[in-house]
């Protein structure tokens, strides 16, 4: 063999050595992925099959913060930042009964941080977590079986939870408000939501969509019949995306709210992936300081918006809304047609208006086959001439929810993810999340950051046991919106 060859076979060989060496690196670093991945989710399944403890510890391996340091009052540095709410003391347990549950897990981290805008801090908090989502960027939670679980005694349920029995002021007793809550999955959330808007003296309509899972219908039925004052629409729609039946599960809901014996004065309309950044006080008060008027926003639409409303649409074999080539009738009454957001907040009157005015239902029958009709539905009834707490003019002013779409540069990037060009809010937004005035903010999703919701949930409770603390909002109540100095009907 000459030396040429050896050379050859002894090149090849090490290539090949240095092949197989790479195949085996290879494997062994993906079995460890592969083992820390698992361990990651025995952490989570482990601690959910034993949530009575109640003591989840971060590891500090992770989030290198002494969440026990005192802090000093935040008021006394700056009047724009929050106090300790981390550490707060509460005269009674129903002052602090929305961040008190013994069913969701605790995150150990120290939200005055947070939502004061500390950085480094919320760097690193956002690291803890991205370690522990999954390949798909969601943490575990609980699901539709464990809701079902917790709510089969209802009054060890309660009393885990720490549900008021009572209204927390006078002035709360004396304005009753009503929710309607639209919800498809995600039993847990719901839940979540429920605890931290619920009040005695209010009332609450759950539409589900009547093709969710019989796992997610039974937790929520089941829920909502643990009290008097919740309850599951009498009429639910297979909801289609930005079809007339979304519309139909808030037109269900008000027909049963409209029967109850709570005198509510006001309606709002939620989703699941809302929640409050007000407390049920502040609510209130913004709702009095309204005027009899109903927020409910739009203009009238843009260009590239009115192929919506001028052409039929029809359901595919898939189950997709499209637009046919087909034009609509002229809208009924000779109403002006205007595009809004679909979400409210609306007088008792008005929704009397929706359900028993003949021009109202001849809107709504009229808009069956439009493309997302609760974007033009409310507002159209808000600019008609006689609308109870109506306004006849086009403006986007409203305070019932913050969002933050990736089109509007108004305020800071999202510091989350986006969904359909929608922010979902991660704990890098909170600092700003937390100075709106608006009454909700949208979107939240519990399996990518339960963090947000958790440090919200102790944010309105400080506020409940401190209601003093509210002046950190520059402007709250609110009192410029363009509409709220106009005479109503």
């Amino acid at each position: 063999m000459t030396l040429r060859t050896r050379m050859c076979c002894c090149t090849v060989i090490l290539s090949l050595t240095f092949i197989v060496v790479q195949v085996i690196t290879f494997q062994i670093s993906a079995n460890y992925e592969n083992s820390v991945k698992r361990h990651r989710k025995l952490y989570f399944i482990n601690y959910f099959k034993n949530l009575q403890t109640h003591d989840f510890k971060l590891q500090k391996k992770y989030l290198k913060v002494n969440t026990t340091e005192h802090i000093t009052s935040a008021v006394e540095r700056d009047p724009d930042n929050w106090p300790d709410i981390t550490h707060a003391k509460f005269k009674s347990d129903s002052l602090n009964h929305i961040s008190n549950s013994a069913f969701h897990k605790y995150w150990d981290v120290n939200c005055t941080k947070i939502i004061n805008g500390q950085h480094l801090y919320i760097q690193e908090v956002f690291e803890m977590l991205n370690y522990y989502r999954d390949s798909k960027n969601n943490l575990p939670v609980p699901d539709d079986a464990d809701v079902l679980n917790w709510v089969t005694e209802c009054n060890e349920y309660k009393t885990k939870s720490m549900y008021p029995n009572m209204p927390l002021s006078e002035e709360e007793a004396n304005f009753p408000i009503a929710y309607i809550i639209t919800t498809h999955k995600d039993s847990a959330q719901l839940e979540r939501l429920l605890r931290a808007i619920f009040h005695s003296q209010n009332v609450y309509c759950i539409h589900l969509d009547a093709k969710s899972p019989q796992t997610f219908h039974s937790a929520v039925n089941k829920l909502a019949g643990c009290f008097d004052n919740v309850f599951v629409a009498s009429k639910l729609e297979s909801v289609q995306y930005a079809g007339y039946t979304r519309l139909l599960a808030d037109i269900n809901c008000m027909s049963d709210l409209l029967r109850r014996p709570e005198p509510w004065h006001y309606v709002m309309n939620l989703c699941a992936q809302d929640f409050p950044l007000k407390t049920n006080l502040e609510i209130v008060r913004q709702l009095k300081m309204y005027n009899g008027h109903n927020d409910i926003n739009g203009i009238l639409p843009p260009s590239y918006i009115k192929p919506r409303t001028q052409y039929k649409h029809r359901t595919t074999i898939k189950g997709k809304l499209v637009r046919t080539s087909k034009k609509k009738t002229n809208p009924p009454h000779g109403l002006t047609i205007y595009f809004g957001n679909a979400y409210y907040a609306a007088t008792h009157r008005f929704v009397n208006f929706v359900i028993n005015n003949q021009l109202a239902t001849d809107l709504l029958k009229w808009s069956n086959d439009t493309y997302s009709p609760d974007e033009h539905y409310w507002v159209t009834l808000q600019r008609a001439n006689g609308t109870p707490g109506g306004y006849p003019k086009s403006t986007w002013h409203e305070n019932v929810r913050f969002m933050k779409w990736a089109d509007i540069p108004r305020h800071p990037k999202c510091k989350g993810k986006y969904v359909r060009a929608l922010c979902v809010f991660g704990v890098g937004y909170m600092p700003y999340l937390t100075r709106q005035p608006h009454l909700f903010a949208n979107k939240f999703y519990y399996s990518f950051d339960p963090v947000t919701l958790q440090c919200l949930e102790e944010l309105l409770d400080y506020r409940t046991g401190y209601p003093e603390t509210v002046h950190v909002f520059k402007t709250f109540p609110v009192t410029d919106l363009v509409w709220q100095n106009h005479t109503t009907v």
